[in-house]
């Protein structure tokens, strides 16, 4: 009997790799959103207590969270592809840029009872996704998602 021309071949699902830089991106947009995000009660506050130029600062901080919540979506997406990592980040970041496009129209509105409670949770579920990133190792995966 002569040997199979498939023998000694791996049949096993192809390895795919996930890359680390687009990991290293997405970590770093995430601490700067997280940290621009956090300044902003702090800058509220202030503002409350009587520093009414920080207001003007409020907002300007605000349009900074924004296009760095739509650089995290960026970032998240490269994650996924081409950086072979999970795709349910680019959903993530997604919804937390609406959110946050949602808390900035709120604010100029005035609502501040929709304002306040959603800016607590952005810092919350912000703070909940930059341990994820950290937490998360590149490495690799085969194509059903085990290590």
């Amino acid at each position: 009997m002569l040997p199979s021309p498939d023998a000694g071949i791996d049949t096993a699902a192809p390895r795919r790799v996930t890359r680390r830089w687009p990991l290293t991106v997405l970590r770093a947009c995430t601490c700067v959103l997280l940290l621009l995000t956090l300044a902003q009660p702090v800058l509220a506050g202030m503002f409350i207590t009587g520093d009414t130029d920080l207001l003007d600062l409020h907002a300007l901080n605000a349009t900074l969270v924004s296009v760095m919540s739509w650089l995290t979506v960026a970032a998240a997406v490269t994650l996924w592809r081409p950086g072979g990592g999970p795709v349910w980040p680019v959903g993530l970041t997604l919804v937390t840029a609406g959110l946050v496009e949602a808390q900035s129209g709120f604010g100029y509105a005035r609502q501040l009872a929709l304002h306040i409670p959603l800016g607590v949770a952005l810092v919350a579920g912000l703070t909940a996704q930059t341990y994820w990133v950290f937490a998360h190792r590149a490495g690799h995966r085969t194509e059903n998602g085990s290590r």
